[in-house]
């Protein structure tokens, strides 16, 4: 029999859910935009109040608040399930990608949110992908105060062809609230520079924006404030039973980068579709290049141990 969901009416929720296995769900910038874009699209249409949102390469934290569980389950269930859906369309994959049920856990009082706050921002520091939370962009920390923290500003009267017109597609996208998915990413992006990619990516996610910043800085005096509290202090979770690794996930960003240069005529995320033998031939290739464990393996390839003995 299911756990009835804890939930209190106006209280800010910390939501949490992991992938199928632990496998990892996310392989390059399209991937975490298609994700991020379906969210920012869902929570829009929903009129749900979302304070914060880390996406980690095999599960993903968000900060929230709902008018009754009833809207938080639906809201879940509509975002996690077209993303599924576009991330199987683009491989031709089947089946399910996320762990059925999401944890959350009500925030009762100020001290119980600042810790949510700090542990949801510091998952990526945890996990040894930056060494400050607003330096990881899909925590989105940084887009509050810039509107470019991780490329250079956008002069459209001198940018190149394809990118305006790739900024374009993006603000008519946004402007209908739809979410921008694999094949128009690959389309827009395809003529441009690793610079120019880097300054639309950022642009998209500002267009997007669906985080209620000024709630979540007024936890703290200041915005600033948060930042420090980030650095100082990780935070804690005992409310939600969540499943700790504590091998870096830094390896797994080399690992893409390495089937990017080994094999650039394939999609990175479709390394999760090759046949076993394939698979195990990768694995042992990871290894012998790579510091990682076994089920770090696993989890970038899609693979349980039977498949590499």
């Amino acid at each position: 029999m299911r756990k009835k969901r804890k939930f209190y009416r106006g209280q800010v929720n910390h939501v949490y859910q992991r992938s199928i296995n632990g496998v990892n769900l996310f392989y390059g910038w399209e991937d975490f935009i298609v994700f991020y874009t379906i969210f920012a699209v869902c929570a829009r249409s929903s009129g749900i109040q979302v304070l914060e949102l880390c996406i980690m390469p095999n599960h993903f934290h968000i900060l929230i608040r709902t008018s009754s569980v009833h809207e938080l389950s639906s809201f879940m269930d509509r975002f996690t399930s077209w993303y599924v859906m576009e991330y199987n369309a683009s491989i031709g994959r089947k089946g399910k990608l996320l762990k059925k049920n999401f944890g959350s856990a009500p925030k009762w009082d100020e001290k119980a949110v600042r810790n949510a706050i700090n542990y949801i921002g510091n998952n990526p520091v945890e996990k040894k992908l930056c060494k400050k939370a607003e330096e990881y962009r899909w925590n989105f920390l940084a887009f509050a105060y810039s509107n470019n923290p991780f490329s250079e500003p956008i002069r459209r009267e001198y940018a190149s062809t394809a990118l305006r017109e790739a900024l374009r597609e993006v603000d008519n996208m946004a402007k209908m609230n739809l979410p921008l998915k694999h094949g128009r990413l690959a389309r827009i992006s395809s003529k441009l520079k690793i610079r120019e990619k880097e300054q639309l990516i950022d642009y998209i996610i500002k267009q997007y924006l669906p985080f209620d910043y000024t709630a979540l800085s007024s936890y703290y005096d200041s915005y600033e404030t948060m930042l420090t509290a980030m650095h100082s202090n990780t935070g804690s979770e005992h409310d939600i039973n969540e499943d700790w690794d504590p091998e870096s996930d830094q390896v797994f960003n080399e690992m893409i980068r390495y089937v990017q240069d080994t094999r650039p005529e394939m999609m990175t995320r479709k390394i999760t579709m090759l046949p076993d033998e394939d698979k195990i031939s990768l694995s042992i290739e990871l290894q012998r290049n790579f510091n990682v464990t076994y089920r770090q393996i696993c989890r970038f390839l899609h693979i349980t141990p039977k498949n590499t003995q």
